[in-house]
């Protein structure tokens, strides 16, 4: 059996007295561990004997009633002190809070060693040796079900459950949500708790157990050796109940192999969405085979579904996706010339505005999947059209005002192959650079100067250009509507994907007054 505080004190050996905390002389000694911290807490799972020569002792009152705190909340069985060393006097108030709380504060002689200690408390725990390596014989029999896919997760969680005595929850404080398990309710409370006591350590810098108190008496959280940073919480069941740290180890990186296992299958049905996606966008897939696809792997609903087009990294892609799993979307997702496209049920766009933080562009409603690639067209066009401090845009609503913006994609083709396709057999033949004059001239304002530099030409062959380009097309860069029909065509060409998206910095709309003024003047 475990020695107890009292049993430590009745040993003569130990030459040791108590003056504080007699309430709490029963306390089991799992462990006694040498600190000289100022919180040795943040190093300890509870139930060891901390022991100390003083240096870590705060020297005020306040300090050492805040220290006695914070080892009573962490449940270790007590603090033994090794007289005629560094310790500071003791302050009564120190001794009243050990009282208060039933914290044992020991001092014992100057002339025994901690080993000594150490020594007795090791051979007193020898039966719960043997406890710790039955448990974990139990805990890696249980990751052996694991890799073989023998456990769901509530098999998983309540086997090691009972192997430790407590309740378990793995979460995910940044994102926060729960990761296991998904469906027990209640889980969630722990979440916040263990995201305020992550918060007050540097990063890197965590200790091995977290003291996650604000969740119930006794309750500690690990790290989780995962992609993402989780943590698994331990609830007592009991009180008091011995955790032992090394088994609670091993049970966090069986539950991490599950959820690597986990996220192993989720990334091979994000590839195997994305290659989806991809064909339905090239034409290349049969409506009806992929409807049928959608429900069976991805778990889709009937039609209505939309096409929403993100700006983001790859790296936030696969969090993206996460992140919509979590919130059990049905999704699947394709990164293409520079965007990230999803395809969902039309009901889940809720669901995706709270996974992005970035603009949000939506095509029109999708009944037939025979329709993906002219709703991608939308969705990016509708990202185009995103109004500074607007998070979602619709493809068809809000489109500027403009009488002549094209409502529908075939409107856009048609007006682009109206207005620049001239620029654009001009250019392929001859070698010239008209379209991209157009859209550097429209870049930057209408201004001759600031084009001709950023173009590295002289502004005469700029304005040679510019005549030439309103000799193709018909539009004279002078006349406000027809400017703008040059302009409403060169960002239908972008929403189309025919020319680059246009740099984060180009203006809404050139300064048609400017340009007009230096065309007339010869000045940019």
């Amino acid at each position: 059996m475990p020695i107890t505080v009292r049993e430590l004190l009745e040993r003569p050996d130990l030459k040791t007295r108590l003056i504080a905390g007699a309430g709490g002389i029963d306390r089991v000694v799992t462990w006694a561990h040498v600190c000289e911290l100022e919180d040795p807490t943040a190093w300890l799972c509870g139930g060891e004997l901390v022991m100390t020569v003083g240096i870590g002792l705060p020297r005020d009152p306040a300090g050492q009633v805040a220290y006695v705190e914070r080892l009573a909340r962490a449940q270790l069985a007590g603090l033994m002190i090794c007289e005629g060393m560094k310790a500071p006097p003791l302050a009564p108030e120190m001794l009243a809070a050990a009282d208060r709380l039933a914290l044992p504060v020991m001092l014992t002689a100057y002339e025994v060693p901690f080993v000594a200690v150490s020594r007795v408390v090791a051979d007193a725990n020898l039966e719960q040796e043997h406890r710790r390596l039955r448990q974990a014989v139990q805990v890696y029999d249980v990751a052996r079900l694991v890799v073989h896919g023998a456990l769901d997760e509530t098999e998983l969680i309540g086997r090691l459950e009972r192997i430790v005595g407590a309740r378990l929850v793995v979460v995910d404080p940044v994102a926060g949500r729960v990761a296991i398990p998904k469906s027990r309710t209640g889980d969630e409370s722990v979440i916040e708790p263990v995201r305020q006591v992550v918060e007050r350590y540097p990063a890197g810098q965590l200790p091995a157990v977290l003291q996650v108190s604000e969740a119930g008496a006794g309750t500690v959280a690990l790290a989780v050796p995962t992609h993402r940073p989780m943590f698994l919480v331990v609830v007592p069941q009991r009180s008091p109940v011995p955790r032992d740290i090394v088994t609670l180890r091993h049970v966090a990186t069986v539950l991490a192999l599950a959820l690597e296992r986990e996220r192993a299958e989720r990334e091979r049905q994000y590839r195997f969405g994305s290659e989806l996606f991809a064909q339905l966008a090239d034409g290349r897939l049969p409506s009806e085979l992929a409807l049928e696809l959608l429900r069976r792997e991805h778990r889709f609903p009937e039609p209505p579904y939309i096409v929403a087009a993100v700006r983001t990294t790859d790296r936030a892609v696969s969090e993206l996706q996460d992140t919509l799993a979590a919130l059990a979307t049905p999704h699947v997702a394709l990164r293409r010339d520079g965007l990230v496209y999803l395809l969902l049920p039309a009901a889940a766009l809720t669901g995706l505005e709270r996974a992005v933080v970035a603009g949000i562009g939506v095509s029109q409603p999708v009944r037939t999947l025979a329709r993906v690639p002219e709703a991608m067209v939308e969705a990016r066009w509708a990202l185009e059209r995103l109004a500074d401090g607007q998070r979602v845009a619709h493809f068809g609503e809000g489109v500027l005002g403009a009488a002549h913006w094209p409502l529908s994609v075939e409107a856009a083709r048609e007006l682009v192959d109206r207005v620049l396709g001239p620029l654009e057999t001009h250019d392929a033949r001859h070698g010239t650079e008209l379209l991209r004059t157009l859209a550097t001239f429209l870049a930057h304002d209408g201004s001759w100067s600031a084009t001709a530099r950023a173009l590295g030409i002289h502004r005469q062959t700029l304005v040679y250009r510019v005549r030439r380009i309103e000799q193709l097309t018909g539009c004279r860069v002078d006349r406000v509507s027809e400017l703008a029909t040059l302009y409403l065509a060169l960002e239908a060409a972008r929403a189309l994907g025919r020319i680059a998206p246009a740099e984060p910095a180009d203006p809404v709309l050139p300064g048609t007054r400017r340009a007009a003024a230096g065309r007339r003047s010869g000045v940019g």
